[in-house]
């Protein structure tokens, strides 16, 4: 009797740890561990195989990429890149102004807008794909409002590549800090 309770013991202690420990989907040992970068006045952490990219954009004050994920211009294509932008008008109204231009070239198709929080921001959000000579590119904006100034969160991967990604954007997106 005794070794058929101890039996049942150790049947549920098994059961009791293996749902304590965490799902490796959930791990960021997933990213090889982490980085953090912190400059421009915002922090962010990122997976730890990533890189610091060279942005492009004149706003850009951070960028990250997988530098496994080159491009034909030898830029990491799997990247998030921040810009910041003074605010001059509501919100909501640049946001709907840049759009409008952005999608009046048949370059670009909206896929969703919205509204999200990240940590204790409100922010906008845009899902949109882009179109370069065939290379087809899905993007997450996400608009985020601060002291006067607009940070935009570029979430950028190949369309095929996105949504394998996204738990490497959600991470990064969700550590977006001011600093």
């Amino acid at each position: 009797m005794k070794k058929y309770i101890l039996g049942i013991i150790v049947i549920i202690a098994v059961i009791f740890v293996s749902g304590c420990i965490t799902d490796s989907d959930e791990n960021t040992d997933d990213f090889n561990g982490t980085k953090t970068l912190s400059q421009n006045g915002i922090s962010i952490t990122y997976p730890g195989n990533w890189v610091v990219a060279e942005a492009h954009s004149e706003n850009s004050i951070i960028a990250v990429a997988d530098p496994n994920s080159k491009d034909t211009n030898d830029l990491g294509s799997i990247n998030v890149n921040i810009e910041r932008k003074n605010l001059s008008t509501p919100l909501n109204s640049f946001f709907t102004q840049t759009y409008k231009k952005l999608f009046s070239n048949s370059d670009y198709q909206l896929i969703s807008q919205g509204n999200t929080s990240i940590g204790e921001f409100t922010a906008l959000e845009c899902l949109y794909l882009t179109n370069d000579n065939g290379n087809i590119k899905k993007h997450r904006a996400i608009w985020i409002e601060n002291n006067k100034e607009v940070y935009v969160i570029l979430c950028t991967a190949p369309q095929n590549e996105f949504s394998n990604q996204e738990k490497i954007f959600d991470f990064i997106v969700s550590s977006f800090r001011t600093v």
